[in-house]
């Protein structure tokens, strides 16, 4: 008798070749797969529709959906051009969803690539141009004589539009006179003090005495001994005057 030949397979049942062909897969294949897998994923992660919230410079928000497939900058000239601003005088901030931390990125960067919840679109701060500084104009100043120690003079050279008390530092200096010892009166004749809080323009003088309280503890004295040698001066140039004209 003749034997029956064996039935065919079930059909969409793998043969028993080629399950036992899928369980011995070199991990060559098994990598091949899984990034396949990757990639797939990837290319859905990049062709999806991302719905970002958009914060425009004045601070309002307006909902925004964007393909995936854009890169930054193109959706940067896109909502400028949708929202009538210039796109180089502004910038995105994207931050992720949650935990909003502000996202790192290249101008070519995919949407879809990127975990964007809120997209900050900012004005650009313009940087200040260094400017060269302005020539200095030169201070305006004027030769101040000092009467100072009844028969002393100095001469400082000095603003005549700043209050006398900004000047007595370096009337000081040069007098070697301490600050809290001076006094500055009009002249040595009528000892009439000056107010600190005017310049030499506002008093109309050029020259003044420096009297130190510590050095010449009696003020008339000192202004009588000043005067005295004024007077001496006055008459000895009269007295030359005189002479010059009688030859």
């Amino acid at each position: 008798k003749r034997m029956k030949a064996r039935a065919p397979p079930p059909p969409n049942q793998p043969s028993a070749a080629s399950r036992i062909h899928s369980e011995h897969k070199s991990p060559a294949e098994t990598a091949v797969i899984s990034d396949q897998n990757l990639v797939s994923m990837k290319e859905n992660m990049i062709n999806r529709l991302v719905d970002v919230t958009v914060v425009l410079p004045s601070g309002l928000e307006q909902k925004c959906t964007v393909q995936g497939s854009k890169a930054v900058m193109d959706v940067l000239v896109d909502l400028c051009s949708q929202y009538r601003l210039n796109p180089s005088q502004h910038s995105l901030e994207l931050k992720s969803s949650g935990s909003q931390q502000v996202l790192s990125y290249k101008p070519n960067t995919l949407m879809g690539a990127l975990d964007v919840q809120t997209v900050l679109l900012k004005e650009k701060i313009p940087e200040e141009k260094a400017k060269r500084p302005l020539p200095r104009v030169p201070e305006k100043s004027v030769r101040l004589v000092v009467n100072y120690l009844k028969t002393q003079k100095a001469v400082v050279r000095v603003s005549p539009e700043v209050p006398l008390h900004n000047i007595i530092p370096a009337i000081c200096e040069k007098c070697e006179v301490s600050q809290e010892h001076i006094v500055l009166l009009r002249d040595g004749i009528t000892g009439e003090e000056l107010e600190l809080t005017k310049s030499l323009e506002e008093l109309g003088i050029k020259e003044l005495y420096a009297w130190d309280r510590k050095k010449e503890p009696n003020r008339k004295a000192s202004v009588s001994s000043d005067a005295i040698e004024k007077e001496k001066t006055r008459l000895l140039g009269l007295f030359n005057a005189d002479r010059r004209s009688s030859k």
